[in-house]
């Protein structure tokens, strides 16, 4: 995915976490595409120009 820098997976808690020059809903709209997926109450709007995102599976 364009403008994703890194990312993690954590099985146990079916979170992903994406770090990158990315919109959270164009994250969010790739993802649903192959997995059912949703922002986390708790996430964090991130600042202009960085993306920090966690998606839940």
């Amino acid at each position: 995915m364009e403008g994703v820098n890194s990312f993690s997976i954590d099985f146990a808690a079916k979170k992903v976490t994406i770090v990158g020059d990315i919109t959270p809903l164009g994250v969010l709209a790739s993802v649903s595409k192959v997995k059912n997926a949703q922002f986390w109450t708790n996430a964090t709007i991130p600042t202009p120009g960085s993306s920090n995102k966690e998606i839940k599976k």
